[in-house]
């Protein structure tokens, strides 16, 4: 497996698969371009910041409680 890097944002992880360049894209091309991409890339989210494009899925947290043996 590739080393993918782990961001945190507002409280959350998440799994960056992909960036891209801002000036590469042509977002307004497509009414639905997120969607698009999610689908395509298999992210379940995008971010814009420092000129790029950020395609990720997020760590979902689990609660648990620990069994005592």
């Amino acid at each position: 497996m590739r080393n993918q890097e782990i961001i945190e944002i507002q409280g959350r992880m998440f799994q960056v698969k992909r960036k891209f360049p801002l000036e590469r894209l042509n977002l307004n091309k497509h009414n639905d371009w997120v969607s698009l991409l999610k689908q395509y890339y298999y992210v379940d989210s995008l971010f814009k910041a420092q000129g790029q494009l950020w395609l990720c899925n997020e760590i979902k947290t689990i609660e648990y409680e620990e069994i005592p043996s």
